[in-house]
């Protein structure tokens, strides 16, 4: 049973991340635009990761909606990048900046788990049987 569950899970899962790509546009663009003790790493690392990340994502997002099975592949793409981008980041932005060490080191956490349990969650949805045609 929850084979047949499975593809109602990818779609649900696809408008989620479709909403949260398009609403990380909104958070590159206050990245850019607040002030901040470390405004110039922020500003690289929206311009250099995040615009990327959000791009992808968006796209892998359209296609699973679409029931397209590249889009699986593609959303793995835009997590791995999630993951390289946000890790380091969190980490350095909790030593660096002393009145943010809590949420920056919740925020981090949570997306490094949300991240890992994505990419294994895509990765058996790419490895599960298709559908004759």
């Amino acid at each position: 049973m929850a084979e047949a569950s499975a593809p109602n899970n990818d779609r649900s899962l696809a408008a989620l991340g479709l909403i949260v790509n398009l609403l990380g546009f909104g958070v590159i663009a206050g990245a850019i635009a607040i002030p901040d003790p470390i405004h110039t790493a922020n500003l690289v690392l929206a311009l250099a990761a995040g615009l990327p990340v959000a791009i992808t994502g968006t796209v892998a997002s359209l296609a699973l909606l679409q029931e397209k099975r590249w889009g699986m592949v593609l959303a793995l793409v835009a997590l791995a990048l999630q993951l390289l981008a946000l890790v380091p980041y969190g980490i350095v932005r909790t030593v660096l900046v002393a009145g943010s060490r809590g949420l920056s080191g919740t925020v981090t956490g949570l997306g490094l788990a949300a991240g890992v349990l994505l990419i294994i969650y895509w990765a058996r949805a790419l490895a599960r049987p298709q559908p004759p045609p």
